[in-house]
């Protein structure tokens, strides 16, 4: 196993909505790579409780589809805690996790962003081609980073 020191990887997603399971579709291809499952966490939305989970990692990485266009069909970006933290019984983006992980735990892990562009939302489990395709750029580029 690929034991990632002190990393942990969240899936977001819904592998029940075409593209929107590509966050979760990238952790199942680090798992048949042999990483550690403890490293790995499927989520079908963030939520304010995850601030708690990340304050225990060097190194946090998110992975979710995205409809925006993006230029190689995926970005990997480097995120901070955001400034102010509006509360929705949906959804809290990463970066408001980070907000409170720095503000109720006083830990600060160095949080990474990558989006990978999905084309389909409807209820059906599979990707489309061209996110099938997203997805296997942004494993290589992220398998040739140093995160």
């Amino acid at each position: 196993m690929k034991r990632l020191d002190n990393i942990l990887i969240i899936g977001i997603g819904n592998n029940t909505r075409q593209d929107d399971g590509l966050g979760w579709c990238f952790l199942d291809n680090l798992l048949k790579e042999g990483y550690n499952e403890e490293n790995l966490v499927y989520k079908y939305q963030l939520m304010v409780e995850d601030a708690e989970l990340i304050a225990e990692y060097d190194t946090v990485i998110f992975v979710d589809a995205c409809i925006s266009e993006l230029k190689n069909g995926f970005e990997i970006d480097r995120i901070y805690p955001a400034e102010k933290v509006a509360f929705s019984t949906h959804e809290v983006p990463p970066n408001q996790i980070l907000n409170l992980c720095e503000n109720i735990y006083n830990k600060n892990p160095k949080a990474f962003m990558i989006k990978i562009q999905g084309y389909f939302w409807d209820i059906e489990i599979g990707l489309s081609e061209k996110a099938t395709e997203n997805l296997k750029k942004s494993i290589e580029d992220f398998k040739l980073s140093r995160l």
